[in-house]
Protein backbone atom coordinates (compact mmCIF):
# COMPACT_ATOMS: atom_id res chain seq x y z
CA UNK A 1 0.00 0.00 0.00
CA UNK A 2 1.51 3.47 -0.52
CA UNK A 3 2.16 5.38 2.74
CA UNK A 4 -0.30 7.91 3.31
CA UNK A 5 3.23 10.47 4.35
CA UNK A 6 5.69 10.74 1.84
CA UNK A 7 9.25 11.34 3.52
CA UNK A 8 11.97 12.26 0.90
CA UNK A 9 15.13 10.09 1.37
CA UNK A 10 12.96 6.53 2.33
CA UNK A 11 12.23 3.85 -0.55
CA UNK A 12 8.81 4.55 -0.79
CA UNK A 13 9.91 8.43 -1.88
CA UNK A 14 11.99 7.15 -4.39
CA UNK A 15 8.56 4.90 -5.79
CA UNK A 16 6.24 7.35 -5.77
CA UNK A 17 7.26 10.80 -5.54
CA UNK A 18 6.73 11.50 -9.47
CA UNK A 19 2.72 11.67 -8.80
CA UNK A 20 3.06 13.95 -5.55
CA UNK A 21 5.52 16.20 -6.55
CA UNK A 22 4.01 16.81 -10.51
CA UNK A 23 0.83 18.21 -8.68
CA UNK A 24 3.02 20.73 -7.26
CA UNK A 25 4.95 22.09 -10.27
CA UNK A 26 1.68 21.90 -12.07
CA UNK A 27 -0.09 24.32 -9.29
CA UNK A 28 3.34 26.18 -9.43
CA UNK A 29 2.41 28.41 -12.35
CA UNK A 30 -0.91 29.83 -10.54
CA UNK A 31 1.18 30.69 -7.38
CA UNK A 32 4.04 33.19 -9.01
CA UNK A 33 3.90 36.54 -6.82
CA UNK A 34 1.25 34.79 -4.85
CA UNK A 35 0.61 34.20 -0.86
CA UNK A 36 0.26 30.99 -0.61
CA UNK A 37 -0.60 28.62 1.70
CA UNK A 38 -0.25 24.69 1.50
CA UNK A 39 -3.11 22.70 3.92
CA UNK A 40 -2.31 19.48 5.09
CA UNK A 41 1.61 20.04 3.70
CA UNK A 42 3.61 16.88 5.12
CA UNK A 43 7.32 17.02 5.25
CA UNK A 44 6.52 20.09 3.10
CA UNK A 45 8.36 18.92 -0.26
CA UNK A 46 5.41 20.55 -2.20
CA UNK A 47 5.78 24.10 -0.39
CA UNK A 48 9.79 24.45 -0.98
CA UNK A 49 8.90 23.27 -4.57
CA UNK A 50 6.20 25.97 -4.93
CA UNK A 51 8.53 28.71 -2.90
CA UNK A 52 11.66 27.82 -5.73
CA UNK A 53 8.99 28.24 -8.50
CA UNK A 54 8.12 31.89 -7.61
CA UNK A 55 5.40 32.15 -5.29
CA UNK A 56 5.69 35.42 -3.12
CA UNK A 57 5.56 33.33 0.33
CA UNK A 58 4.27 29.84 1.27
CA UNK A 59 3.30 28.90 4.57
CA UNK A 60 2.60 25.10 4.70
CA UNK A 61 0.43 23.82 7.75
CA UNK A 62 0.25 19.66 9.09
CA UNK A 63 -1.38 18.71 11.85
CA UNK A 64 1.34 16.24 12.93
CA UNK A 65 4.16 17.67 14.35
CA UNK A 66 6.68 14.96 13.73
CA UNK A 67 6.39 15.97 9.83
CA UNK A 68 7.00 19.55 9.89
CA UNK A 69 9.27 19.68 13.10
CA UNK A 70 12.59 21.56 12.46
CA UNK A 71 15.30 18.41 12.62
CA UNK A 72 12.58 16.35 10.37
CA UNK A 73 13.76 14.14 7.92
CA UNK A 74 13.17 15.73 4.38
CA UNK A 75 12.06 18.90 6.03
CA UNK A 76 12.52 22.07 3.43
CA UNK A 77 13.90 25.12 4.59
CA UNK A 78 12.80 27.49 1.99
CA UNK A 79 8.88 27.58 3.17
CA UNK A 80 7.55 28.63 6.66
CA UNK A 81 5.77 25.57 8.39
CA UNK A 82 3.26 25.13 11.32
CA UNK A 83 2.19 22.47 13.58
CA UNK A 84 -2.04 22.99 12.71
CA UNK A 85 -4.61 21.43 11.74
CA UNK A 86 -6.16 22.16 8.32
CA UNK A 87 -10.15 22.56 9.13
CA UNK A 88 -9.09 24.66 12.20
CA UNK A 89 -6.79 27.20 10.75
CA UNK A 90 -4.38 30.26 12.88
CA UNK A 91 -5.27 32.83 10.42
CA UNK A 92 -7.14 35.87 10.30
CA UNK A 93 -9.62 35.53 7.44
CA UNK A 94 -8.68 36.98 4.16
CA UNK A 95 -5.11 36.20 4.16
CA UNK A 96 -4.25 34.47 1.66
CA UNK A 97 -4.08 34.66 -2.63
CA UNK A 98 -4.24 30.47 -2.83
CA UNK A 99 -4.61 27.54 -1.07
CA UNK A 100 -3.80 24.33 -2.51
CA UNK A 101 -4.46 21.05 -1.06
CA UNK A 102 -3.47 17.64 -2.30
CA UNK A 103 -3.76 14.37 -0.66
CA UNK A 104 -6.19 15.74 2.05
CA UNK A 105 -9.83 15.88 1.73
CA UNK A 106 -10.65 12.43 1.40
CA UNK A 107 -8.97 12.03 4.86
CA UNK A 108 -11.56 13.58 6.56
CA UNK A 109 -14.87 12.30 8.03
CA UNK A 110 -16.10 15.89 7.17
CA UNK A 111 -14.12 16.96 4.19
CA UNK A 112 -16.65 19.80 3.62
CA UNK A 113 -14.64 22.03 6.93
CA UNK A 114 -11.96 22.00 4.88
CA UNK A 115 -13.39 23.60 2.39
CA UNK A 116 -14.98 25.87 4.78
CA UNK A 117 -11.96 26.58 6.41
CA UNK A 118 -10.04 27.58 3.26
CA UNK A 119 -12.37 29.65 2.21
CA UNK A 120 -12.84 31.50 5.08
CA UNK A 121 -8.40 31.99 4.93
CA UNK A 122 -8.61 33.12 0.86
CA UNK A 123 -8.76 37.00 0.04
CA UNK A 124 -12.02 38.27 -1.89
CA UNK A 125 -11.58 36.16 -5.16
CA UNK A 126 -8.28 34.41 -3.72
CA UNK A 127 -8.10 30.75 -5.49
CA UNK A 128 -8.27 27.39 -4.34
CA UNK A 129 -6.70 24.42 -5.47
CA UNK A 130 -7.94 21.15 -4.50
CA UNK A 131 -7.49 17.08 -5.22
CA UNK A 132 -9.21 14.33 -4.83
CA UNK A 133 -8.92 10.66 -5.26
CA UNK A 134 -11.76 9.26 -7.83
CA UNK A 135 -13.77 6.87 -5.98
CA UNK A 136 -14.86 5.03 -9.19
CA UNK A 137 -11.22 4.66 -10.26
CA UNK A 138 -10.30 1.44 -11.67
CA UNK A 139 -6.75 0.36 -12.14
CA UNK A 140 -5.53 -1.34 -15.32
CA UNK A 141 -4.94 -4.87 -13.15
CA UNK A 142 -8.76 -4.60 -12.24
CA UNK A 143 -8.23 -4.94 -8.52
CA UNK A 144 -8.49 -1.79 -6.54
CA UNK A 145 -7.41 -2.36 -2.87
CA UNK A 146 -9.11 -0.62 -0.57
CA UNK A 147 -7.62 2.37 2.09
CA UNK A 148 -8.61 2.29 5.61
CA UNK A 149 -7.16 6.01 6.05
CA UNK A 150 -9.56 7.40 2.90
CA UNK A 151 -12.74 8.12 5.06
CA UNK A 152 -14.15 10.58 2.43
CA UNK A 153 -13.58 8.77 -1.36
CA UNK A 154 -15.47 10.61 -3.40
CA UNK A 155 -17.09 10.55 -6.89
CA UNK A 156 -16.75 12.91 -9.78
CA UNK A 157 -20.47 14.24 -9.74
CA UNK A 158 -19.69 14.20 -5.23
CA UNK A 159 -16.23 16.35 -5.39
CA UNK A 160 -18.17 18.53 -8.20
CA UNK A 161 -21.51 19.58 -5.77
CA UNK A 162 -19.27 19.83 -2.58
CA UNK A 163 -16.47 22.24 -4.15
CA UNK A 164 -18.97 24.14 -5.78
CA UNK A 165 -20.60 25.02 -2.59
CA UNK A 166 -17.83 27.04 -2.03
CA UNK A 167 -15.60 27.81 -4.58
CA UNK A 168 -17.01 29.22 -8.31
CA UNK A 169 -15.10 26.37 -10.63
CA UNK A 170 -12.72 28.05 -13.07
CA UNK A 171 -10.85 24.50 -13.99
CA UNK A 172 -11.34 21.34 -13.89
CA UNK A 173 -8.32 18.38 -14.88
CA UNK A 174 -7.70 14.89 -14.09
CA UNK A 175 -3.77 13.49 -13.03
CA UNK A 176 -3.59 9.88 -14.51
CA UNK A 177 -1.46 7.42 -15.45
CA UNK A 178 0.07 7.74 -18.75
CA UNK A 179 -0.61 5.02 -21.50
CA UNK A 180 3.23 4.07 -21.88
CA UNK A 181 3.51 4.08 -17.62
CA UNK A 182 -0.08 1.69 -18.19
CA UNK A 183 1.70 -0.73 -20.33
CA UNK A 184 4.93 -1.15 -18.64
CA UNK A 185 3.03 -1.91 -15.03
CA UNK A 186 0.95 -4.49 -17.19
CA UNK A 187 4.12 -6.31 -18.72
CA UNK A 188 5.77 -5.52 -15.02
CA UNK A 189 2.45 -8.39 -14.41
CA UNK A 190 2.30 -10.22 -16.85
CA UNK A 191 6.25 -11.09 -16.26
CA UNK A 192 5.79 -12.04 -12.29
CA UNK A 193 2.56 -14.38 -12.67
CA UNK A 194 4.95 -16.00 -15.65
CA UNK A 195 8.00 -17.01 -13.03
CA UNK A 196 5.28 -17.62 -10.21
CA UNK A 197 4.97 -20.93 -11.33
CA UNK A 198 8.81 -21.24 -11.11
CA UNK A 199 8.85 -20.14 -7.79
CA UNK A 200 6.74 -22.89 -6.37
CA UNK A 201 8.28 -25.15 -8.83
CA UNK A 202 9.42 -28.68 -7.20
CA UNK A 203 12.39 -29.04 -9.67
CA UNK A 204 13.15 -25.53 -7.94
CA UNK A 205 13.50 -26.93 -4.56
CA UNK A 206 15.51 -29.82 -5.75
CA UNK A 207 18.11 -27.36 -8.02
CA UNK A 208 18.34 -25.88 -4.74
CA UNK A 209 18.82 -28.72 -2.28
CA UNK A 210 21.88 -30.00 -5.28
CA UNK A 211 23.33 -26.03 -5.38
CA UNK A 212 23.71 -26.70 -1.64
CA UNK A 213 24.96 -30.03 -1.57
CA UNK A 214 27.87 -29.09 -3.76
CA UNK A 215 28.85 -25.31 -1.80
CA UNK A 216 26.88 -23.19 -5.13
CA UNK A 217 25.16 -20.18 -4.38
CA UNK A 218 20.91 -21.21 -4.00
CA UNK A 219 19.16 -20.51 -7.51
CA UNK A 220 16.47 -17.93 -5.89
CA UNK A 221 13.53 -16.68 -7.91
CA UNK A 222 11.75 -13.88 -5.84
CA UNK A 223 8.98 -11.65 -6.81
CA UNK A 224 10.07 -8.54 -8.95
CA UNK A 225 11.73 -5.82 -6.82
CA UNK A 226 9.73 -3.11 -6.21
CA UNK A 227 11.70 -0.70 -7.87
CA UNK A 228 10.87 -1.60 -11.31
CA UNK A 229 7.75 -0.03 -10.63
CA UNK A 230 9.23 3.67 -9.49
CA UNK A 231 7.92 6.11 -12.04
CA UNK A 232 10.25 8.69 -13.80
CA UNK A 233 8.68 11.98 -14.99
CA UNK A 234 6.24 11.80 -17.69
CA UNK A 235 4.39 8.20 -16.00
CA UNK A 236 1.68 10.59 -15.01
CA UNK A 237 -0.16 13.53 -16.63
CA UNK A 238 -2.34 16.34 -15.68
CA UNK A 239 -4.37 17.62 -18.47
CA UNK A 240 -8.20 19.23 -18.75
CA UNK A 241 -10.85 17.09 -17.57
CA UNK A 242 -13.38 16.51 -20.47
CA UNK A 243 -15.07 13.68 -19.88
CA UNK A 244 -15.08 11.51 -16.40
CA UNK A 245 -14.07 7.74 -16.93
CA UNK A 246 -12.68 5.07 -14.43
CA UNK A 247 -9.28 5.70 -15.72
CA UNK A 248 -8.80 8.49 -14.18
CA UNK A 249 -6.76 8.33 -10.82
CA UNK A 250 -7.51 11.86 -9.41
CA UNK A 251 -9.60 15.12 -10.09
CA UNK A 252 -8.06 18.06 -9.26
CA UNK A 253 -10.44 21.27 -8.97
CA UNK A 254 -9.36 24.93 -9.25
CA UNK A 255 -11.91 27.64 -8.40
CA UNK A 256 -12.28 31.06 -6.85
CA UNK A 257 -13.84 32.29 -3.16
CA UNK A 258 -17.21 33.07 -3.63
CA UNK A 259 -18.58 36.38 -2.48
Amino acid sequence: MIPERLVPGTPAWELYQVEHKQRYQWASDYCKGKRVLDAACGTGYGSAILTGKGAATVVGVDISFEAIRPNGTGRPTQALLANSDACNLPFKCDTFDIVVSFETIEHLANPEHLLAEISRVLKPGGMCICSSPNRDFVPSSGHKESNPFHLSEMSYAEFNQLFGRYFDISERFSQTHSEGYVRHLELLRELDQSLRPLRFSRLLRMERKVRRLFGRDSLDIQSLPSRLACAVPGDYVIEPLHEVSPNLLTFIFVGKRRQ
